[in-house]
């Protein structure tokens, strides 16, 4: 049981990466998204483009999904007490088929997720804010702060910390996990008694 709700729990986690989760329609598309004007948007994409080269873009985003797998993997081991080499061998090659088929899917949604990404910033930040977010990017300094922003979560004192964190979240997983079970399982009880007297 334990390695089915482990293999099921990371499942779960990738798809809750940010560059798995999002990619559906454009952000203009939305219902109650303002259409930014022309000039911000060519500043937003502009920003994108000299941020995030098109060569280096899945380099960014598959290494977030590696780093963010390895300390869920650590986490989930842990919390669930799994010690077994042989389960953990198991789980380890089920992992790697499952991020090998999520990359396969990331790669097809990177191009939209990076128009996202510049939409988003025209909406979110000012013509003025834009222009100079634009000049910092250009330099040298601001292209790497660019290329270096998500590899920030790998940085060894950042990615301590963070695995400490996710430790203890998935610490609490299981009880949690029974509580949901409780409540559904009260849920449906009450459900089923309220549907056998309406029909008495």
């Amino acid at each position: 049981m334990k390695k089915a709700v482990f293999a099921a729990f990371v499942g779960a986690c990738l798809l809750t990466n940010p560059a798995l989760a999002q990619g559906a329609d454009e952000t203009t598309d939305a219902p109650g998204v303002e259409t930014p004007s022309e000039l911000k948007i060519a500043l937003a994409r502009q920003i994108v483009d000299q941020g995030f080269p098109e060569d280096q873009r899945e380099a960014i985003f598959f290494g977030s999904v590696d780093q963010l797998t390895a300390q869920m993997r650590e986490a989930s081991l842990r919390g669930f007490e799994i010690e077994d080499e042989g389960a953990i061998a198991v789980m380890d090659q089920w992992l790697a088929e499952y991020v090998a088929d999520s990359k396969i899917v990331l790669r097809r949604y990177i191009p939209r997720l990076m128009d996202g990404m510049a939409l988003s910033y025209a909406n979110i930040f000012s013509e003025q804010e834009l222009t100079d977010i634009a000049a910092f990017v250009a330099t040298p300094s601001g292209q790497r702060f660019m290329l270096l922003s998500s590899a920030v979560v790998a940085e060894p004192n950042f990615a301590a910390v963070n695995q400490e964190y996710i430790n203890e979240i998935q610490a609490g997983l299981p009880a949690a996990m029974q509580d949901l079970q409780g409540r559904m399982i009260q849920y449906l009880n009450d459900k089923e008694a309220t549907g056998a007297q309406s029909e008495s």
